[in-house]
């Protein structure tokens, strides 16, 4: 299975990297499998049915039948899972969606200060990978 940028994802076992508890999550692919896949990790932010204070975006079940209500898209809250736990790839963000999550992102890594988002390097990787799969996706 390939994953990419914007692919939402069920994972037996989510691996929260806050806390180092393992449990069934939805996340969002905000890197594809091919920029982790070294460290056989996926890097993903969470998805939740809580809508978060700040840094998250609606995902509207009507819009991703995957979902049995409303949830959140969390970038305040990312994770560098291991892919063994993956179970499926459920759905990917439509465009107007994507293009949504991408501006949020964008913000997040330059505000959110955790070991991920200070690395300069992982920065440009991510938006470089969340434009390429936007101008995929708008052709």
């Amino acid at each position: 299975m390939s994953i990419s940028a914007g692919d939402i994802l069920f994972f037996n076992e989510y691996l929260f990297t806050d806390t180092g508890e393992t449990k069934p999550h939805y996340a969002l692919a905000l890197l594809p499998q091919s920029a982790t896949k070294y460290q056989s990790n996926l890097f993903c932010c969470v998805i939740t049915s809580r809508e978060p204070r700040v840094w998250g975006m609606l995902l509207l079940s009507k819009r991703y039948p995957c979902f049995s209500k409303d949830s959140y898209s969390c970038f305040n809250r990312k994770d560098l899972v291991p892919a063994a736990g993956l179970s499926e790839n459920l759905d990917t963000l439509k465009i107007g969606d994507r293009k949504k999550a991408f501006k949020i992102l964008k913000k997040s890594l330059y505000v959110i200060k955790d070991t991920l988002g200070d690395d300069a390097f992982m920065r440009a990787v991510i938006i470089r990978e969340w434009k390429k799969t936007i101008s995929a996706w708008g052709k």
